[in-house]
């Protein structure tokens, strides 16, 4: 029970960490910039006035998506590392 306690603290200090955890991705050269966090929850966008014309809709478009799954496969290796720590500590736990 003890034990199960502890790993329950320990999952909530990585969620803590992975919400504290900024990734940010480029696109276009640096014109669009994306900040996502660890738990993959975009927090900011910001987008170069020069992209922001009628003609640029569909081109600034994909640069969008493309640089929002960057972010977000950046976050997901983020989980997944400390997921492989956690799991590392679990494993102890059960010997």
């Amino acid at each position: 029970m003890r034990d199960l306690l502890k790993l329950q603290g320990q999952a909530k200090r990585m969620q803590k960490e992975l919400r504290q955890t900024i990734v940010e991705a480029e696109g276009e050269a640096g014109k669009v910039k994306v900040e996502v966090n660890g738990e993959q929850t975009v927090l900011k966008i910001e987008i170069d006035e020069s992209l922001l014309t009628p003609s640029n809709k569909k081109h600034l478009e994909k640069v969008l998506i493309d640089t929002l799954r960057e972010a977000s496969k950046a976050a997901q290796k983020i989980v997944a590392q400390k997921g492989k720590s956690m799991m590392g500590d679990l494993s102890s736990l059960m010997k």
